[in-house]
């Protein structure tokens, strides 16, 4: 994975700025750290510390992120975009998102069907 399918998401989603600057940095995550079923996540945390040094701890057994955007940057359509980008480039095929309601969650329902990239 890199820069051109974060292009590509970034294009076909309508990105903003803060938006893609996220993608970049998971795209970067999913270059440098092997995320995987069976991967060790102290390995896979050691290696995004080494480049992210804001970044202490999961606080799984897994790998866990977390973006910080302001209110109304489009956080749902930036998880459809990082949704799209674990799936398409690392693998990843299964996903929780947890919604403050089921306005967020049909959002995010509509958004993933909308831009599906095939």
């Amino acid at each position: 994975m890199g820069i051109q399918h974060v292009n590509a998401i970034s294009n076909r989603l309508s990105l903003r700025l803060p938006q893609r600057d996220s993608a970049e940095i998971l795209a970067r995550i999913c270059e440098i750290a092997f995320l995987a079923k069976d991967a060790d996540p102290a390995v896979a945390l050691k290696a995004i510390k080494n480049e992210f040094t804001s970044v202490e701890e999961f606080e799984r057994e897994f790998p866990s992120l977390c973006f910080a955007l302001a209110p109304g940057v489009g956080k749902t359509r930036l998880i459809g975009a990082l949704i799209t980008n674990l799936y398409q480039f690392a693998g990843i095929r299964f996903f929780f998102v947890l919604a403050p309601n089921m306005t967020i969650d049909n959002k995010l329902i509509v958004d993933l069907t909308k831009h599906r990239i095939q």
